[in-house]
């Protein structure tokens, strides 16, 4: 027995399974940090890594918009109310510290807004 199914009707449903597997929220792994801004400061306001490992950081904001840089490694991300991002990149192998700052201005005190990422 063959079932003829119109062309049209196999687009419909490779396009649906194609959106609905876009649809899911990125999840923070277990392991990630969680960092949360808020005018004008970072909490934690120290972030230890280890040296050459992977990291994830689950950063979120409690007010406006803010951005999580890393001018050093290259990491800049803008930070939503309701909306925690994902910044995942690997710490660098030279051990030290390494300057976070907010990357959208965010009011009066938007340059005191930092933090220290330590890599150890």
């Amino acid at each position: 027995m063959t079932i003829n199914i119109p062309r049209y009707c196999l687009v419909f449903l490779f396009c649906f399974l194609f959106v609905a597997a876009g649809c899911h929220k990125n999840q923070a792994p277990p392991n990630a940090i969680k960092v949360v801004m808020k005018k004008y400061s970072f909490e934690p306001s120290e972030i230890h890594v280890k040296a050459g490992q992977p990291v994830a950081l689950d950063v979120s904001t409690t007010d406006v918009q803010h951005g999580i840089d890393i001018p050093d490694l290259g990491v800049k991300q803008s930070v939503q109310p309701g909306r925690p991002a994902l910044v995942t990149f690997t710490a660098p192998e030279k051990k030290g510290e390494y300057k976070i700052q907010c990357g959208v201005i965010c009011g009066p005190h938007h340059d005191d807004m930092a933090a220290k990422l330590i890599v150890e």
